[in-house]
């Protein structure tokens, strides 16, 4: 079964920062990246599990949901003010406060996420228009895309009216009767005691009414299908950008699209400015030299000083990421990489270019 505690899939404490998230999870996305794995569907599970994790936890409002409510807190539509009134309605009747858990209030939970009106039963009312809801996409870009813009297919959900029963949820040529159970009310007594909850009549789902349900609807009133939309990710994409599509959501809602950017091997990205740590041979950071260096608008040529120290940064103007009329820059770190052949002769070369440093390389090196 797979760890559903985003901490303990990240590998971090409850306590830890923003920043320490986020490493830990370029960390592991880099470790379990299926370009990195390709054909091993452990690690491509894995990666989809820190995904998750970082999706939570990565969105302060979800982690603090999360803190709070444990994994109910993180689905779609949950309404934290309504767990929170249960919470001290139980906390009333049993002089204490209870732990959040859907469990330990004896109905369901269901109540407490929009969109649909549930029962004892898991139903949902039955018949009317269903009601505006935003849809929550979350897409996976590669960096590269991510910076360069893309365009997406999404299926979104897309409700009509019943074209048997018209939206009554009824079977044609039947006629509803009167619950007994409810008396017509459509609401029933949940709790036995002092405190009085109501809740959905269980037995006619709230309507107060039975009746034989529609073939073609199963009663809900509304028949779905799935329609394709095509989306236009800008380019400048961030990770957790946001963008809305208005009108494309359930019920005339809005369709939100969330973007996860994976880590790249070499780039990373802090607000409009790219970083690359570029290697260099000794060769080109001794003598200086004039290599090829990728951006998102293709490669240009970066120029070399000659005695660039290992670290020395050095910055593209512009050429970082683009988002609007606004551009960043590119900062390039030398990442001087030693020979990994031995070569005699190069051994004896280093020895001899010890003459060649105008002091001591640890030269008041001290504590």
């Amino acid at each position: 079964m797979a760890e559903s505690d985003p901490y303990k899939v990240l590998g971090v404490a409850k306590t830890a920062t923003e920043d320490e998230i986020r490493t830990a999870y370029r960390k592991l996305a880099r470790k379990f990246h299926p370009d990195v794995n390709p054909g091993k569907k452990d690690a491509e599970e894995k990666f989809k599990q820190v995904s998750a994790a970082y999706d939570v936890l990565g969105d302060e409002k979800k982690r603090k949901l999360f803190d709070e409510f444990g994994e109910a807190g993180t689905r779609q539509d949950f309404d934290p003010e309504k767990a929170r009134a249960y919470s001290q309605a139980r906390s009333g009747r049993r002089g204490a406060r209870q732990p959040f858990s859907e469990e330990s209030f004896g109905f369901d939970l269901g109540d407490l996420f929009g969109g649909r009106t549930a029962d004892f039963d898991g139903g949902a009312r039955r018949g009317g228009a269903v009601p505006a809801q935003d849809i929550l996409a979350t897409v996976e870009l590669d960096f590269v895309q991510a910076l360069r813009g893309f365009e997406i297919q999404v299926e979104v959900p897309v409700h009509a009216e019943c074209p048997t029963c018209h939206g009554s949820g009824d079977k044609p040529g039947t006629k509803p009767q009167t619950c007994s159970e409810c008396k017509g009310s459509g609401r029933s007594q949940a709790v036995r005691g002092p405190l009085n909850l109501m809740a959905t009549c269980r037995r006619c789902h709230g309507r107060g009414k039975l009746s034989t349900s529609c073939e073609t609807c199963g009663g809900a009133g509304a028949v779905e299908h799935r329609e394709p939309v095509t989306v236009r990710i800008p380019a400048g994409a961030d990770d957790g950008s946001r963008l809305r599509v208005t009108g494309r959501g359930a019920g005339g809602g809005d369709l939100v699209i969330e973007t996860r950017v994976r880590p790249h091997p070499y780039f990373r990205r802090d607000g409009l400015g790219l970083h690359l740590k570029l290697p260099v041979t000794l060769d080109e950071a001794y003598s200086g030299a004039s290599v090829e260096v990728p951006t998102p608008d293709g490669p240009v040529n970066l120029r070399i000083p000659p005695r660039s120290q290992n670290g020395a940064k050095l910055r593209l103007r512009g050429k970082g990421v683009a988002r609007g009329r606004e551009r960043g820059n590119l900062y390039v770190e030398l990442d001087i990489k030693l020979p990994d052949r031995e070569d005699p002769r190069l051994a004896e070369a280093f020895r001899e270019a010890n003459a060649a440093y105008a002091q001591p390389v640890r030269e008041g090196l001290h504590l």
